[in-house]
């Protein structure tokens, strides 16, 4: 396999400049053990020679060139959607790069390639869109994935005897796929947030003049990527550090950490309010409010003393405890939506550090009393809305938007 590899760099150095940069940033190694042919993630490409013996060169360079426009796209360092399984992450994965590089809007010399993955026609989804939709889509359609709990710190230790799969799709029951399952698994086993690693693909990028045979659309795709993304999480996690406050009381009976019982300690008890608002005038979806409840749930676990939920139209619901009202989604009213009630509650219950809006974005700007002091996170429901409203929203805090 090390000759054939070889040959492929040397074939690459002369006629596919970009796949031969990030080639050479990679570090390359054997794992027997894998059950999957060939794998990406933490700076380097695993192979499995067990699995590729009898291919040919022409069938490695294709499954090396997977990889390669995964690691371009940066889906084993990024853009990696949370409370997914790994099966979906790689078949979403090969999804994406199948529709963009065989896909409809495929371009320019390369696309007739024709790559073995599984096109979205297989799943029955659309041609063209981001990779964290596919990786959702795909998830929602494989249930008891047995890869989802188990424990990744020894990953190729993990017994592929029992890796059955029960989905609500018959397509998924054939021992054919089930194996394609499998090694699904294996194949994003590697994968983890790395901002570091993604900034050094998107260095390579960004230096890259010529593009061999990558057809143009997934070229616009590689270029587009290295753009900076608000990270909703950490815009959640500022805000709530902004909001977070405490009564700290001195006691005799925790000693100083620096001085022990010579000094008084502290107990801090919190006592920070947070009203949730959520736009259900019938524009969200039920798959948006869910995973930003599951966010808010997330982040605000710790130090916030209470937690309201308010769901609004054009009128505001029953405020209620986030738990309860996560439970019980009511879309009301059909008839437009408007944050001044929002605010007016506000106003008239001065109890709240913080206001976090779930919407996206279509309403009359609010007019906000001078004596509000209450801090507010706008999240928008994607990023079309959030590039639609964000000048007017930073007028009244900060605004981010929730990518799936």
């Amino acid at each position: 396999m090390e000759e054939v590899f070889k040959n492929i760099s040397e074939q690459w150095f002369l006629r596919e400049p970009a796949f031969f940069a990030l080639y050479c940033s990679q570090q390359f190694e054997v794992n027997e053990r894998m059950a999957c042919a060939m794998r990406c993630g933490q700076g380097k490409v695993q192979y499995n020679p067990n699995m590729l013996k009898g291919k040919s060169t022409a069938e490695v360079e294709k499954l090396l060139k997977i990889e390669m426009i995964r690691l371009f796209l940066k889906h084993p360092y990024e853009r990696q959607p949370e409370g997914v399984s790994r099966i979906a992450l790689s078949l979403g994965s090969d999804v994406c790069i199948k529709s963009a590089y065989n896909g409809p809007s495929a371009q320019g010399y390369g696309a007739e390639q024709k790559l073995p993955l599984l096109s979205p026609e297989f799943f029955n989804l659309e041609h063209d869109r981001p990779y964290e939709w596919y990786v959702r889509k795909i998830d929602e359609m494989i249930d008891g994935d047995p890869f989802a709990q188990s424990d990744l710190s020894n990953p190729d230790e993990q017994s592929t005897s029992n890796n059955s799969k029960t989905s609500k799709n018959s397509k998924f029951q054939s021992s054919d796929m089930q194996q394609t399952l499998s090694e699904a698994a294996a194949r994003s086993e590697l994968w983890e947030e790395d901002d570091m690693r993604a900034m050094e693909i998107n260095d390579l990028i960004e230096k890259m003049n010529a593009w061999g045979s990558i057809p143009g659309n997934v070229v616009q795709q590689i270029q587009a990527s290295t753009k900076a993304r608000i990270d909703y999480r950490k815009i959640m996690a500022g805000f709530r550090a902004s909001i977070l406050s405490n009564n700290m009381r001195l006691t005799r009976m925790r000693p100083n950490r620096r001085t022990g019982f010579q000094q008084m300690g502290s107990i801090r008890k919190f006592n920070t309010k947070l009203l949730v608002a959520v736009d259900v005038s019938g524009s969200i979806s039920d798959q948006t409010l869910s995973h930003f409840y599951s966010v808010i749930n997330k982040f605000f676990k710790y130090g916030i003393n209470e937690i309201d939920c308010v769901q609004f139209d054009c009128e505001l619901g029953e405020v209620k405890p986030l738990r309860k009202a996560s439970r019980t989604v009511q879309i009301f009213g059909r008839g437009g939506t408007s944050f001044q009630p929002i605010f007016d509650y506000l106003v008239e219950h001065d109890v709240y550090d913080g206001l976090i809006i779930l919407t996206d974005g279509y309403a009359p700007y609010p007019k906000v009393d001078d004596s509000l002091k209450t801090n507010v996170l706008w999240v928008c429901e994607d990023e079309e809305s959030y590039n639609q409203h964000k000048d007017w929203m930073q007028l009244y805090g900060r605004v981010c938007w929730m990518y799936l």
